[in-house]
């Protein structure tokens, strides 16, 4: 028997080298993979606050009825807070003054707890939005502004803030805090 010749493998020195070397690599080309997933949450966020916007200002304008927007922990009631990070709801305002969710009034839509967030606030005391029939904003003069703070943040991590015109139209702002 002869030993077969060109038998093709990989020692265990190589397979160790290129282990080290992807290894290497891979740490030189994601820094801080921690800070990209603080940025996803905080963008993932961001978008699910400035969609409910939108969809309280249009559903106002189509139904030609007041549109509330508040901080609710459970879905089904709002809360007297100015933290938001528990979750909201959306829903079409009967009352004439009372600007709360009353029974009988229709939740248009529930946004649960936002994951990774330590913080969606606004400074201003804001507990509620209202959209009037026409699209604008009630009761208040000025932008209400909302900033999403990731989970973890350090003074380099960004925030975004949510402003929400006079007018009822949202933009964000990328900024550090």
């Amino acid at each position: 028997m002869s030993p077969k010749s060109g038998q093709q493998g990989f020692t265990l020195i190589e397979l160790v080298v290129t282990v080290a070397l992807v290894a290497v690599l891979a740490t030189l080309a994601f820094p801080d993979f921690s800070e990209t997933v603080r940025q996803w949450r905080r963008d993932s966020a961001t978008r699910a606050l400035t969609t409910s916007l939108q969809l309280a200002r249009s559903e106002a304008i189509k139904s030609s009825r007041k549109l509330m927007l508040c901080p609710s922990s459970d879905g089904t009631s709002c809360t007297e807070s100015t933290e938001w990070s528990n979750g909201w709801i959306v829903f079409v305002d009967d009352g004439a003054t009372d600007q709360a969710f009353d029974a009988g009034e229709r939740i248009i839509q529930v946004s649960s707890a936002q994951g990774g967030i330590a913080s969606l606030t606004s400074p201003a005391g804001v507990t509620f939005l209202q959209f009037l029939p026409n699209g604008l904003r009630a009761a208040t003069t000025g932008t209400a502004t909302f900033t999403v703070t990731p989970s973890g943040a350090t003074s380099a991590t960004k925030v975004n803030k949510v402003g929400v015109s006079q007018v009822g139209r949202a933009n964000v702002v990328t900024e550090l805090p």
